[in-house]
């Protein structure tokens, strides 16, 4: 693997760190709105951002590089009042990754790393996913505006939100 490509994948694991740091101040926001649901939800999302993280640790150990651990920087969440910014967060974090997980595709293709792309194929698909699940929370909370009922029926559905696992075929190529 050409070391260009080898620095992204260790960012990006660091950035998936990042990622989990970010839900997991967006969880904390939530729980002081009262909302355990929607902050379960996040806590959720935290778990899966580390399996991410660990999955991108994981191929890059299998593929002989070095494990390059990076400062994780605060996350910027000052502006979070209501669950529909939590959520417009998360999905304005997630186009984030996307993007990135799309420039580590364009890397992979440039430096030949076939494998690589093989592997990142779970990620493109996975974003598609991640996009679109929070797209539809935040319908759903424009939908339901400022009725309270409204509301505490959507904290209630994220509530049943099940335990992040790690899917065993991107865990290795």
């Amino acid at each position: 693997m050409k070391k260009e490509l080898a620095s992204a994948l260790n960012d990006q694991m660091v950035f998936e760190l990042y990622s989990s740091y970010i839900y997991l101040g967006l969880a904390a926001c939530l729980e002081k709105m009262k909302l355990p649901g929607a902050a379960h939800w996040m806590r959720i999302q935290v778990d899966e951002e580390i399996i991410h993280a660990g999955i991108f640790y994981n191929y890059l150990n299998d593929q002989g590089e070095d494990i390059v651990l990076d400062t994780i920087k605060k996350p910027e969440l000052g502006k979070v009042k209501t669950p529909l910014d939590a959520f417009k967060e998360a999905l304005k974090h997630e186009k984030l990754v996307t993007a990135r997980i799309n420039k580590l595709v364009e890397l992979s293709i440039k430096s030949g790393g076939y494998a690589t792309m093989a592997f990142l194929n779970f990620f493109v698909t996975e974003q598609v996913q991640e996009e679109r699940s929070v797209q539809t929370i935040i319908d759903k909370l424009e939908r339901a505006g400022t009725d309270e009922k409204a509301l505490l029926f959507i904290d209630a559905e994220l509530q049943t939100r099940p335990a992040a696992t790690p899917p065993a075929a991107a865990q290795t190529v």
